[in-house]
């Protein structure tokens, strides 16, 4: 659909005097943020999918191809995560560079034997090798910067030592929020919880936590009533106090869930681009501060 959307777009082509200045794209604010910090002042950084939208069910407008035609860099979560985003720069014969984040990390979607009602198979996220949502690990995110410093050098090669530095300093500043974030959360260790899509496989990972499961099983898709069960079963089985919801999401099915197992409900976020977590680091800091409070409840509390 978005390939049929794309190519019949007179408006995408590349067009306008240049600027003077460089374009860059990435799908979610959080890659937004990264890659902004990196750039600094010499780019215009554009976020494509807006705040309060899962990319897994994003549908991008005309105005959004002719954006990335004009674009010098476009950087993607990939993964399975953001696909169409690739198409719509091919489809554009654009001739900026891509970096697909999560392949660069060694990120692939898993490939499962789920279908739709029209018989297509889906990629679904159920282990930390196939979990595309890198970002919420901050070890990943600073394993990400190198590169983005790297691909940002080959398009403007004049300012290769700044996008260097300030990779290096925006480095050492998600390194003290990771030894943060592994502080407040070290007393919860071992704590499981349920999340309203499965996210956080990276995040729990890194500090410890289990992610009994996810509301929404696979991108875009309720749960079924066997499925809802099992949800409820593991939950009280591993202990799990509270169910952490997004943004991005339905809060029904969760209000529904939470209430039959005896959750609390508590409210994080793995895209951000709001106010007060505008910023990559605010956004991890609000996630860890909601982790921490929810985890403290006890089973059947509020």
């Amino acid at each position: 659909m978005t390939l049929i959307l794309v190519a019949g777009l007179p408006s995408c082509t590349r067009k306008g005097e240049p600027s003077g200045r460089f374009r860059g794209a990435a799908s979610i604010a959080p890659l937004s943020s990264l890659l902004r910090t990196v750039a600094g002042e010499g780019w215009d950084i554009h976020t494509i999918v807006p705040p309060g939208i899962s990319a897994h069910v994003f549908e991008p407008t005309p105005s959004d191809a002719a954006r990335l035609a004009r674009v010098d860099l476009v950087v993607t979560v990939g993964g399975g995560y953001d696909p169409w985003i690739t198409k719509m720069v091919e489809a554009c014969a654009s001739k900026a560079r891509v970096l697909d984040t999560a392949g660069f990390l060694g990120l692939a979607p898993e490939e499962s034997h789920d279908e739709d009602e029209h018989g297509h198979a889906h990629a679904h996220s159920h282990s930390a090798g196939h979990d595309p949502h890198w970002w919420l690990s901050p070890r990943l995110a600073v394993e990400v910067l190198p590169e983005l410093a790297a691909t940002l050098s080959r398009v403007d090669p004049a300012g290769a030592a700044g996008y260097v530095r300030r990779s290096a300093e925006l480095e050492a500043s998600i390194l003290e929020l990771d030894g943060e974030i592994e502080r407040h959360l070290a007393p919860r260790k071992g704590t499981g919880f349920v999340s309203a899509h499965p996210a956080w496989t990276h995040f729990a990972l890194r500090y410890g936590l289990t992610q009994i499961g996810s509301i929404e099983p696979a991108p875009g898709r309720d749960p079924s009533p066997w499925e809802i069960r099992q949800l409820i079963d593991g939950a009280r089985k591993g202990g799990s106090s509270t169910l952490f919801t997004e943004p991005q999401f339905s809060t029904a099915a969760a209000t529904a869930i939470a209430s039959d197992a005896g959750l609390s409900l508590a409210l994080v976020d793995p895209i951000g681009g709001v106010p007060g977590r505008m910023s990559y680091v605010e956004m991890m800091r609000f996630n860890m501060a909601a982790f921490e409070k929810g985890l403290a409840r006890k089973a059947g509390g509020s």
